[in-house]
C-alpha cells in the first residue's frame, strides 16, 4: 500500500468496518473529513493519525508513511519516552512540506 488513503481504508477493512459509514459512525467522527482522507482528497495530519491508529489499532506511523516496525525499535532503543513512533512521522512528514503538522501558529526564529 503506497498512499495514505490506501493504508486507512486497509486499517478500517482490518479493523471489522465493511464501510466508511460504519466507521465514521462508531467513531463519532465528522463525515466530510474522514471521507475526503480515505478517498484520497486530503491528506491527514498527524493528530489525525493518531485518532485512526487508535480506532483501528494499527500504528499512526504506518498510516502516515508506511514505515514498519523496525526502524521505530532501532529509535525506541535509544529513546526513553514512548514517544518515539510519533518522533519519527512528525521528522519524516516535515521533511516533505512543514506545514503537515497543522501548527500555523508557530513561526521561525529571525
Amino acid at each position: 500500500m503506497s498512499t495514505m488513503n490506501q493504508r486507512l481504508k486497509h486499517a478500517r477493512l482490518q479493523a471489522g468496518f465493511k464501510t466508511a459509514t460504519a466507521a465514521i459512525e462508531h467513531c463519532g467522527w465528522n463525515s466530510s473529513t474522514y471521507r475526503a482522507h480515505e478517498n484520497g482528497q486530503n491528506n491527514y495530519k498527524i493528530k489525525d493519525a493518531k485518532i485512526y491508529a487508535e480506532a483501528y489499532d494499527v500504528s499512526p506511523v504506518w498510516l502516515l508513511v508506511g514505515e514498519n516496525d523496525a526502524e521505530q525499535k532501532k529509535i525506541k532503543a535509544r529513546h526513553k519516552h514512548n514517544c518515539s513512533k510519533t518522533i519519527y512521522a512528525a521528522a519524516l512528514l516535515l521533511r516533505d512540506d512543514p506545514q503537515n503538522l497543522g501548527v500555523s501558529s508557530i513561526k521561525p526564529d529571525n
